[in-house]
């Protein structure tokens, strides 16, 4: 077994514990976790046992792009000028979204729908969808991943509709910064928006944090103090090359190994068989816990171990973000009986080959629209 220990913490303090056990969460005692570090934070540790391909995956999520227009224009996502437009009536209806969800949760073992843009909230009517969705037999959970500008009006009504939880982007706690970031958005808006999905209830409220070099230190004390002050989780994200902006974000890229090793985190090796356990832990905060989590695509790739389908507002799937090759579901379903299509579908999934890297010259907006 191994230890993260938070830097700074009394031998005393942890050794008192806290009998808090949760069945989801590696084993937690007082200001030390039981964590499977080394596999999901070391650099010289191999995946390739981890990672090894299955003949038939199990696919758990679905992320739903509804849109890829946004109100934001985030450094690492588009360029100033945003995406070419679309307007939404050149999407599919949200009753022919509806029904392919359907028939990928009849397909496969899809249980959870996590909704995304662009962003999508600012698609009109986003409560019909979700309220489709949740009935939907095989579903189990309806999410949502914003940049919570919208989210202050909208939260009662998306609750209503069938929503359980959000995912909120949050890279500053600093105005100025959040607003440079962000070429014109509001923090405000943003903490006001996590304050309603907290009201409402849309819990427990992921903060997506994307890692940047020259702003991390800065950044993450405040984040993770702000986090545990309102019960909520964080998950950091390495900067990918992306678009119009790749030399900035090569610049820019910080790995999850250098910012946990520089918070104060002890990485001790330890054996785990388990998946699951290495994709989140507990960290200790001026005494309340936060369950921090990460996504790690350039310091270690990891498609094959996706448990998830991409499919977007035209209703096309992917088996990861850069996947180069899509399956046209509706066409699928056209041209085909559905026992066919379905062999069809099979026979993509089976086929998931990782990127070699994650480079794209296309902006993350721009990514839904290859063909």
């Amino acid at each position: 077994m191994g230890i993260l220990a938070v830097a700074g913490l009394s031998a005393e303090m942890a050794a008192q514990g806290s009998g808090r056990k949760r069945h989801d969460l590696p084993n937690w005692k007082g200001d030390k976790i039981l964590v499977p570090q080394a596999k999901a934070f070391s650099p010289e540790v191999s995946f390739n046992g981890l990672l090894a391909p299955q003949s038939t995956p199990d696919v758990q999520l679905l992320r739903l792009s509804v849109t890829n227009l946004c109100n934001f224009r985030c450094l690492y996502c588009m360029p100033m000028t945003g995406v070419p437009k679309s307007a939404h009536e050149d999407f599919l209806p949200f009753e022919e979204l509806a029904k392919l969800v359907k028939q990928l949760s009849d397909w496969s073992g899809i249980r959870r729908v996590q909704l995304t843009g662009g962003e999508p909230l600012v698609r009109p009517g986003i409560e019909h969808l979700i309220a489709k969705l949740s009935t939907i037999p095989a579903i189990e959970e309806v999410s949502l991943t914003t940049n919570a500008a919208l989210l202050a009006r909208m939260a009662w009504s998306l609750k209503a509709a069938g929503l359980i939880r959000v995912n909120i982007s949050l890279d500053s706690l600093d105005e100025e910064r959040f607003a440079r970031l962000t070429r014109g958005g509001k923090l405000r808006r943003t903490l006001a928006g996590i304050d309603a999905a907290r009201e409402a209830g849309l819990t427990p409220i992921t903060l997506n944090t994307v890692l940047q070099r020259s702003t991390w230190q800065q950044e993450m004390p405040d984040l993770l103090n702000y986090a545990a002050s309102n019960g909520l989780e964080v998950r950091l994200i390495e900067l990918m090359r992306m678009g119009t902006e790749r030399a900035w974000c090569e610049s820019e890229f910080v790995s999850v190994d250098e910012v946990c090793r520089d918070l104060g985190f002890e990485v001790v090796s330890m054996n785990c068989h388990s998946r699951a356990c290495t994709q989140s832990t507990l960290v200790n905060r001026r005494g309340s816990s936060v369950r921090v989590a990460w996504t790690i695509p350039r310091s270690h790739p990891s498609c094959l171990r996706r448990k998830r389908l991409r499919m977007d507002a035209h209703g096309r799937i992917s088996r990861c973000l850069m996947d180069p090759l899509k399956l046209d579901l509706c066409s699928l379903l056209n041209r085909m009986d559905s026992e066919a299509a379905q062999k069809e579908f099979d026979s993509y999934i089976a086929g998931e080959v990782p990127p070699p890297t994650v480079d794209s010259s296309f902006t993350l907006g721009r990514l839904g629209e290859k063909k």
